[in-house]
């Protein structure tokens, strides 16, 4: 009978073998996996910068596919079982990615295949049980996303609200004078002691700058880009950020003690891609984000990798807030993914309470022809003349649904401060939303949702909640 030291040794010497007999079967040709890796891999942000190619043309051409698999696991990985199923290099190449997307397991991978030789390439690879997808890659440009006017350049007025001067509120708001969070009574939850601390808020959009002094708890900065830069370049992002977190006196935001994790995912040029924001959101789900805000969005429902991690982020308990679009007011202009079901969908409203011409209406079109499409947006917010934060610590006064879009998430960090934890989830976030809401007896539901947010009645509900079935959602 062994002993069990005895039998410990001998299973660690089968493992040490099992390893070694498996890092000789990882050979193909002679060379391992971490020697495939390198000679497959080309660094495609090497062309932007040499000036061969346009960074808003590049990775967008139809040699350009993202290759979705069944399990994550390392990039090298993945790109060693397709030399097992594609064949050798010579006809596909992986594009190399950012350096944190390395650091963790994945789920898919980026290669431009040969036009004239990868026909039998891409079958091969598509045919394959462990390939969940093969689509080409997608190009986002922001430019026809953000939509935003700047209705206060470098503006920085501010004055408070009395009783004095309570009857012409509106008047003041509609000048952008005054902050959005007095006026939907946030400060009211803040002396209750919710600032939302311990809420970890992921922001996709152009980034922050370092050491701004408008934010107190920037946790982290991450680049997803084709450029080896952190900062905001374009000042959306900051603005974003701030509607959540300011704390900027005539400009403060709705959780300042919330944590903010700003991504990048837009260069200077104001562009993005697909598989940017798949590693992205591969990361968010990593760290455990609470609420991400996607102030984007597009009217191509069909990107499928993009379209299922949005589902994948909602499994894995992240709540999810995006603008609804800036193509009103025309119907069935809705944005992707604001559109899906799982998405706190929001729409623009100025401070008369009436619907903003900008603001994009339903229904879906997922489902037409052969169906009818739902009711989106979820709700409306306050998205004209939104006074936030500037890359150089002023205020500046923005519209547009990609302002309304973090003014609710930084409502729902708030909320997420005020619930139960063993409660939230985007489901019960959502549901609180929609029957908090006050409907505008001036539009019709496909142009408001369920109608106006309303933050202290949903405080009340998040506070007292408890679970059960609903029509939404």
């Amino acid at each position: 009978m062994w002993m069990p030291s005895q039998r410990l040794y001998i299973f660690r010497t089968f493992l040490l073998l099992f390893c070694a007999f498996g890092r000789q079967a990882l050979e193909v040709n002679g060379d391992t996996r971490d020697g495939i890796f390198r000679r497959c891999t080309i660094h495609a942000r090497s062309e932007a910068e040499n000036g061969n190619t346009p960074t808003d043309e590049l990775n967008v051409s139809s040699e350009d596919y993202i290759v979705q698999f069944t399990s994550y696991k390392n990039i090298s990985d993945h790109v060693a079982f397709l030399i097992q199923i594609a064949g050798e290099c010579d006809k596909w190449s992986n594009l190399a990615r950012s350096t944190l997307a390395t650091r963790f397991p994945t789920d898919f991978v980026v290669i431009r295949v040969n036009r004239e030789l990868g026909d039998s390439t891409l079958k091969s690879i598509q045919e394959n049980d462990g390939v969940r997808s093969l689509l080409k890659e997608r190009q986002i440009d922001s430019r026809k996303i953000f939509s935003v006017e700047d209705d206060d350049p470098g503006g920085s007025a501010s004055v408070d609200v009395g009783e004095e001067v309570q009857g012409h509120q509106r008047q003041i708001f509609a000048k952008g004078l005054i902050s959005i969070t007095k006026y939907t009574g946030a400060d009211v939850l803040w002396k209750r002691g919710h600032t939302g601390a311990g809420v970890k808020v992921a922001v996709f959009d152009t980034g922050i700058r370092k050491k701004h002094s408008s934010f107190r708890n920037v946790r982290e900065r991450t680049d997803w880009t084709d450029e080896d830069t952190l900062d905001d370049h374009i000042g959306h992002g900051t603005f974003v950020a701030g509607l959540i977190a300011s704390t900027h006196s005539q400009c403060a935001g709705f959780a300042p003690d919330a944590d903010i994790y700003a991504f990048r995912v837009f260069n200077r040029k104001q562009v993005s891609f697909t598989s940017w924001f798949l590693d992205a959101f591969n990361y968010a789900m990593q760290i455990g984000i609470d609420v991400l805000n996607l102030s984007i969005g597009g009217p191509d429902f069909l990107d499928r990798p993009f379209v299922e991690k949005v589902w994948e982020m909602s499994a894995n308990g992240i709540i999810v807030v995006s603008a609804i679009g800036n193509d009103g007011p025309r119907y069935g202009t809705l944005n992707n993914p604001a559109d899906q079901l799982d998405v706190i969908g929001v729409g623009g409203i100025t401070y008369d309470d009436a619907l903003a011409t900008f603001s994009s209406r339903g229904m879906t079109t997922w489902e037409l022809p052969r169906g009818y499409g739902r009711v989106k947006p979820d709700i409306v917010s306050y998205g004209k003349g939104i006074r936030g934060p500037t890359t150089g610590g002023g205020c500046r006064s923005l519209s547009g649904t990609s302002v309304a879009s973090p003014v609710v998430a930084g409502m729902v960090t708030l909320l997420a401060d005020i619930a139960q934890k063993d409660n939230l989830n985007p489901a019960m976030m959502k549901q609180i939303l929609v029957y908090s809401a006050s409907p505008i007896s001036t539009s019709h539901i496909f142009e408001q949702g369920m109608g106006k947010v309303d933050l202290l009645k949903a405080a009340e509900m998040a506070k007292n909640y408890i679970p059960r079935a609903s029509a939404i959602p």
